[in-house]
């Protein structure tokens, strides 16, 4: 178990999560759910806007999937995300290929760790 906690931690801050959803996991675990349902292609979209070279459209989608990942402390997916972000408000997309494929490595992660988490126990220990 120690082991899951440190993955958990090192993707997402659970505690911090769970904190401002006032202790609700259910709600925190819908919040995580619609995420993953919607990013597989919101990063094929980035892809294609990158591949136009529409920086507008890539700086607000990073900023939206940014959003989305804050809500449950998915600090890593949040930071590439961020880059991503910055680098198309500066007018570039330069190395936004490997800046997105980052977000796909951040989001594997995020759908592994997510994988193993009981929502139960962390309900039930979490101590706000």
């Amino acid at each position: 178990m120690m082991n899951e906690t440190i993955a958990v931690e090192s993707v997402m801050d659970l505690a911090e999560a769970m904190s401002n959803m006032d202790g609700d996991a259910e709600l925190l675990q819908e919040i995580v759910e619609i995420f993953q349902e919607t990013a597989e292609a919101q990063l094929s979209t980035l892809q294609q806007c990158i591949e136009i070279q529409d920086v507008n459209q890539v700086a607000i989608l990073a900023h939206a999937m940014k959003g989305g990942a804050s809500n449950f402390c998915a600090r890593k997916f949040v930071a590439s995300a961020l880059k991503l972000e910055m680098l198309a408000k500066g007018g570039s997309l330069e190395g936004a290929v490997e800046m997105l494929g980052q977000m796909r490595i951040d989001n594997d992660e995020v759908s592994e760790v997510v994988s193993v988490i009981n929502w139960d126990e962390v309900e039930r220990n979490w101590q706000g």
